[in-house]
């Protein structure tokens, strides 16, 4: 709205809700008189450093107040005295790093954001909100050591357990933070009493912690729980994350999220909780040589799966763990949409065995990334899985010459994905064909090449690709292509240079 200054006082009498925010106001009004005011958004004022402390004076029946992202630094005494406040919302002001012990105040509030603050412990008070169904809190690791004493615990002792009709958990903190590391285990053994909890957000720094939730073979360790985010493992924040911004956000679009980091084989507690999981996310195992050796009755419901840097990887599937057990043999991995692989140093085959059908049916996106001992990605046998695959991206795989083998080559196959609607084929020097001798997907709508200088013809015609929209690669590539029964001319209208 673009206002630099807040209504004039006499305004603000009388109303109900006001909403401000998006505008650039920097100041507010000491003590406007709101005796019936219920609603109050001032969020996204990003100039709005100081809230005069009688600014909530005259405003008893407020009952939801939005201050996020706003520059304050603290909250008034007024504020505390609020006391039909339902919902508060600070979430990143990241200028706060201390919340007052008069928070407890707060009898009735029912919603507390403090998520993208940077507080540095929470109040023992906050155990007094006995009507919050929703906590969201960030943490910040203190920075020296007179400020680690004056921290004392990060989550003080009963304070969660006391906030029986939670629904809604979510404690995000630095995973270098070793106040947590030492308290996890009381607080997460205090979560288990929440009966109502439906959303569950926090951090195991060992995969040990995960016992206390009880999780079996067809129970959750709530019965309500139908949304988590889990981060089982240490993290290390200065190493760099070489998962895109987009993958981050496919992970994280996912109600039952599992994140394993820099852990060890493949722990009861892990498979546990992955059988719930939508998402999987594995990252730095050190001793994993298949991902199907979490088990595919586990994997039964993932839609997403992200894995990387496993330096003892060899497969993504081992086929006779399928034969080794009958009721395995009906699963694989039905329901997987999104597959996403990446910086596996030993990675070999996708799959490795014998070939069942159905096992991929289901998977619309495929990225192989940086796996220099990769050959080829394909068998005909295996193609059958994808049938209904759509996005297929490979890039800076050395060692690959073609992506679907020609050993036992199926004679009945004369196309290959045929939902295919983009491929990405880059930095692959020793390519020299894609499908070998089978044409691509009618559907195929977005071909894109870089770095692929031993690729010398493509798997497509005119005849059979009509929804061919877009072959993106370097200039000098495209005039050293061979055509069968047709000229790069004819191709030309829809060539991309990206030289």
């Amino acid at each position: 709205m673009g206002l630099t200054k807040p209504p004039k006082v006499e305004q603000w009498e009388g109303l109900i809700e006001i909403c401000l925010m998006d505008n650039e106001i920097s100041e507010l009004p000491i003590s406007p008189s709101c005796p019936k005011l219920r609603k109050l958004f001032l969020e996204r004022n990003y100039k709005l450093r100081i809230i005069p402390p009688s600014f909530f004076d005259n405003m008893p029946a407020l009952q939801v107040l939005n201050l996020s992202r706003t520059s304050i630094k603290s909250l008034p005494e007024s504020l505390f005295k609020l006391f039909n406040l339902r919902r508060l919302f600070l979430n990143h002001c990241d200028l706060i790093t201390t919340l007052s012990s008069k928070v407890g105040e707060l009898k009735q509030l029912e919603v507390l954001d403090l998520e993208g603050t940077e507080i540095m412990y929470l109040p023992k008070e906050v155990g007094q909100l006995t009507n919050l169904t929703c906590l969201e809190v960030s943490f910040f690791e203190p920075t020296s050591q007179r400020r680690l004493e004056q921290s004392g615990e990060i989550i003080p002792c009963g304070a969660i357990s006391a906030l029986s009709q939670l629904e809604e958990l979510n404690i995000d903190m630095s995973c270098d933070d070793k106040r947590w590391n030492a308290s996890a285990e009381a607080v997460v053994s205090e979560i288990c009493k929440l009966e109502s909890l439906h959303t569950l957000k926090v951090y195991f720094p060992k995969v040990k912690l995960l016992s206390h939730l009880h999780w079996n073979e067809e129970n959750m360790a709530f019965p309500s729980l139908s949304y988590f985010k889990f981060t089982v493992g240490h993290l290390v924040e200065r190493i760099i994350s070489r998962v895109s911004c987009d993958t981050e956000l496919e992970l994280e679009r996912h109600d039952r999220y599992l994140k394993y980091v820099n852990g060890e084989g493949v722990p009861g507690d892990i498979k546990k909780v992955l059988r719930h999981s939508t998402a999987f996310f594995l990252d730095r195992n050190s001793t994993i040589s298949r991902l199907s050796d979490f088990g595919y009755r586990n994997m039964q419901q993932l839609k997403c799966l992200v894995a990387g840097q496993c330096n003892e990887l060899q497969a993504i599937i081992g086929g006779d763990q399928i034969e080794s057990s009958s009721c395995d043999a009906t699963v694989g991995l039905v329901s997987l949409e999104y597959m996403h692989i990446y910086y596996m140093k030993n990675l070999r085959s996708i799959w490795e065995g014998p070939v069942n059908d159905s096992s991929f049916n289901s998977l619309k996106c495929l990225t192989l990334r940086t796996c220099p001992e990769l050959t080829t990605v394909f068998t005909p046998r295996l193609l059958t899985n994808f049938s209904n695959l759509e996005e297929l991206t490979i890039r800076d795989c050395p060692k690959i010459t073609t992506l679907v083998s020609c050993d036992s080559c199926d004679h009945n196959i004369t196309s290959i994905l045929p939902a295919l609607k983009r491929i990405s084929l880059h930095f692959l020097p020793k390519l020299t064909s894609i499908s070998s001798g089978l044409l691509m997907a009618p559907m195929l709508e977005l071909m894109s090449f870089q770095y692929c200088l031993n690729l010398k013809s493509l798997p497509v015609s005119k005849a059979s690709n009509k929804n061919l929209r877009k072959i993106k690669g370097e200039e000098s590539w495209w005039q050293e292509l061979k055509w069968e029964g047709t000229h790069h001319d004819s191709w030309a209208d829809i060539f991309v240079p990206i030289d």
